[in-house]
């Protein structure tokens, strides 16, 4: 977990779609062997813990936003990684600005905008 300033704004800069890294209170680095032969089964684990970490964040309140890594090497100097590991995914974390984390409530119905109407049992 990175957590320095300075750290988060070099992780950045490690793909193009990282920028919320930079002002997150703090952000997971997931990091893996560079083995080419575990590759599919490493990823699907990464993904599937990935998704676990955001929705146990979610239940806390804190928001999170999940990154690829482009520039291995800026990720390995960041983190400090020896040359056989990599870093697969970022997961930043932080609280909401302007309002806390929660279902957001249609008005008109009072209940969350997002329904699970045409799911059979639902309605």
């Amino acid at each position: 977990m990175v957590t320095d300033l300075g750290q988060l704004q070099e992780l950045a800069q490690v793909w193009r779609g990282a920028g919320h890294v930079a002002t997150s209170a703090a952000t997971i680095a997931l990091v893996s062997s560079d083995d080419p032969g575990r590759a599919g089964r490493t990823q699907f684990d990464l993904g599937q813990a990935t998704m676990s970490i955001m929705l146990a964040a979610a239940d806390l309140g804190i928001g999170s936003c999940h990154s690829g890594v482009g520039d291995q090497e800026a990720a390995r100097r960041v983190l400090a990684l020896p040359a056989d590991k990599q870093c697969s995914f970022l997961i930043s974390l932080g609280y909401p600005a302007g309002r806390p984390l929660a279902p957001i409530r249609n008005p008109d119905r009072g209940l969350s905008t997002r329904s699970c109407t045409g799911v059979s049992g639902n309605g």
